[in-house]
């Protein structure tokens, strides 16, 4: 099966060469690299072309497009190269030498799946053990997160959530289920996407016997994460929904967000975590999408 490893990078060119690094050491030669350089504003587009080998595909971007869209675009290239398969994968992480190997046969045939993803430091503490999806609120569970690894965490199972911090996905399922929504920017992509496959009846799997690590926190943090993820988590609520439930649902998140921007205030802490969640409800309510103005994407 040919994959076409899908990778975007942003103003972090470090981790990005750490990752293409560990891709070189697969056993599993099949494979193709689509490099996605998203407007980074340091020099990262001169150092990942330095670490350029063979068939990579590097596709630099002068506009910030964010990480569907970005992922859409090397996806695309990748389809349309003739891939049997897309690994959507972040550039903070580091895959253990058969990790694509072990995906590729365990995988249960047309289904999704997903690594055993452990964290880079400690690197013996799960990260993303499978995952549950809540489908009226949108919330995901991750499951193992922080504990050691162990046999809990070894058995390939079927799950209703799946992180595209790294992730396969069929050709055939994306001709049926389509690209990611590109409305989101960045954050609960994989959300939606979890969201329609399961509509579709595709199954999900958490294969174990694959392996990576990821360093986790590296694509934004802070305010920016809580915003756009109050922002887009509203979004796919209220996805179908009528006018009023909207108003009412972004009513009460920003009134609650309200309140906690003043208690942090109080505490001196006025642009932190209060601030993304209240901000991000009230762009809800405003209709935008897209980058929030000022922000910048993340590296994955």
């Amino acid at each position: 099966m040919r994959v076409g490893i899908i990778i975007s990078n942003y103003n972090g060119w470090p981790d990005t060469i750490r990752c293409l690094n560990s891709l070189r050491e697969q056993s599993c030669r099949d494979f193709r690299i689509y490099l996605v350089d998203d407007a980074s504003t340091d020099d990262s587009a001169e150092h990942l072309q330095q670490n350029l080998q063979g068939q990579d595909v590097f596709l630099p971007q002068t506009n910030n497009l964010g990480f569907a869209a970005a992922y859409n675009l090397g996806m695309r290239r990748a389809l349309q190269d003739g891939a049997d398969a897309v690994l959507l994968l972040n550039n903070d992480t580091v895959c253990a030498p058969d990790m694509l190997e072990q995906l590729l046969k365990e995988t249960p045939p047309g289904a999704v799946s997903c690594p055993k993803m452990l964290f880079m430091n400690p690197p013996d503490r799960i990260w993303f053990a499978g995952g549950a999806l809540n489908r009226r609120t949108r919330g995901v569970t991750h499951e193992g997160g922080h504990q050691k690894d162990g046999p809990a965490y070894s058995r390939k199972k079927p799950v209703s959530f799946i992180t595209f911090c790294c992730v396969l996905l069929p050709r055939a399922v994306i001709e049926q289920v389509g690209y990611l929504d590109e409305t989101l920017f960045m954050y609960c992509e994989d959300v939606d996407y979890c969201t329609r496959l399961a509509d579709a009846g595709i199954p999900l799997w958490y294969i174990p016997q694959a392996k990576l690590w990821h360093k986790a926190g590296a694509t934004a943090g802070g305010m920016l994460s809580v915003y756009y993820i109050t922002r887009n988590t509203l979004y796919l609520r209220c996805k179908g929904r009528a006018k009023p439930y909207r108003w009412l649902l972004g009513a009460r998140e920003v009134t609650l967000g309200a309140g906690s921007c003043a208690v942090a205030a109080l505490c001196g802490h006025r642009y932190g975590r209060s601030y993304g969640h209240w901000r991000g409800a009230v762009d809800f309510m405003l209709g935008k999408t897209g980058r929030i103005e000022g922000g910048r994407k993340g590296g994955g």
